[in-house]
């Protein structure tokens, strides 16, 4: 797998972020059949991207980023979804990377993940598979990761480590196991190449091994007590924003793409002499219903987030406001799989054809649909606060 650092800085490009990703908009379409194929997103779209300075849009403007407005964050990865799912989740994650390394890590990593200003990628997946151990101001860090989004190209690569002292695991005050978030150079990361999957092909998100080695401190971070470094109120509505507007929003442009394909597809499908799919009334009232399904799914995660963010501004954040905004992702997802099943159970056997725009995007939103903050758990996680169940609360 190759590697790719960043060129631009953000500060360089002139338009807003939707227009930028919807510039790239067809060299990204035109791309995404080789990218399935290779497993890996081309080197070309990549670094278009980059150019286009999209991957920056979460990290704070001190640290070279764009800082960006959660409603616009929304509308540019959805963009860059709506064209390409694989691309559009490599990115996402890429982002997501940067805003958590950009207001959380000290001073010496974030002069060498942006240097200059220019972020050169932080990737990976931050579950509690590592094991972390203090020796003075840097810890001793080592773990076996799965699913490493944006790993191809990323020089960084993220994983999450429980903290250790005297061969035990460290408990906070409420008797929680600590977890580091920590980023390790590329070149000290043993990719495991084992990517064979039904969606998301494109990504490359392999397993990955960091053997073990030691790490400054400023190269991470506790997860149950982030201290915000650099930023401003975007980095107060909670540690998980970046993940949860990264998943709703890729749900809300490959389902609108989803919704785009099957209506071509009824247009030019006959049902019976002088009968086209699209003259049918189940047809029209199935996607009338996606539709609306879509418009209000959009609206709830906008509004949400445009809540918490003003909420985050005036130094007044919930518990209520972030429990709307982790719902608001899941929602969103429930909307894009509601469209995928429609969309392909209308389409029959052209659904089920290698090639098929209406196939990858069915496999690529079923696929995303397993991740933990959006799929089932999250569901019940929230449903449970909602139900008032005793003990219950949301991790935000």
């Amino acid at each position: 797998m190759a590697s790719s650092p960043a060129t631009t800085a953000p500060a360089e490009i002139s338009g807003s972020w939707l227009s930028r990703a919807r510039a790239l908009g067809p060299m990204i379409d035109a791309a995404a059949a080789a990218d399935e194929e290779a497993q890996e997103i081309t080197a070309e779209v990549v670094q278009a991207i980059d150019e286009a300075g999209l991957y920056s849009i979460m990290i704070p403007r001190e640290a070279g980023g764009g800082e960006a407005h959660p409603v616009e964050q929304i509308d540019a990865i959805a963009e860059l979804s709506y064209w390409d799912g694989s691309t559009g989740w490599y990115a996402h994650a890429v982002m997501t990377g940067g805003g958590v390394a950009g207001a959380f890590l000290g001073d010496s990593a974030i002069a060498a993940i942006c240097p200059e200003g220019r972020y050169t990628h932080c990737a990976g997946q931050v579950a509690p598979t590592g094991k972390a151990t203090r020796e003075g101001d840097h810890y001793r860090v080592s773990g076996c990761y799965s699913f490493a989004t944006g790993s191809p190209r990323a020089q960084w690569l993220v994983g999450g480590y429980l903290l250790h002292e005297a061969g035990e695991q460290v408990l906070d005050a409420n008797d929680q196991q600590v977890m580091l978030w920590a980023a390790v150079p590329r070149a000290k990361v043993n990719f495991l190449g084992n990517w064979d999957v039904l969606g998301l092909r494109g990504t490359g998100s392999v397993d990955f091994e960091v053997p073990e080695q030691l790490i400054h401190q400023d190269f991470t971070f506790n997860i149950g007590d982030p201290q915000q470094r650099r930023g401003g109120p975007l980095y107060r509505m909670g540690f998980m924003t970046f993940s949860c507007i990264s998943h709703g929003a890729y749900a809300l442009g490959a389902a609108r793409r989803m919704l785009e394909e099957w209506r071509k597809y009824a247009s030019g499908k006959s049902r019976a002499p002088g009968l086209m799919m699209n003259d049918m009334q189940t047809f029209q009232r199935d996607f009338a219903q996606a539709h609306a399904d879509l418009k209000a799914a959009d609206a709830y995660m906008k509004q949400a987030y445009s809540n918490l963010y003003d909420a985050a501004v005036a130094g007044s954040v919930t518990k209520e406001l972030q429990l709307e905004a982790k719902l608001s992702a899941s929602h969103a997802y429930g909307a894009a799989m509601r469209i995928a099943n429609a969309a392909q159970a209308a389409a029959a056997t052209t659904g089920l054809r290698d090639g098929s725009a209406l196939q990858r995007f069915f496999r690529d939103i079923t696929s995303g649909n397993a991740h933990v903050l959006t799929g089932e758990m999250s569901w019940i996680e929230v449903g449970r606060v909602l139900g008032e169940v005793e003990g219950a609360e949301i991790y935000f």
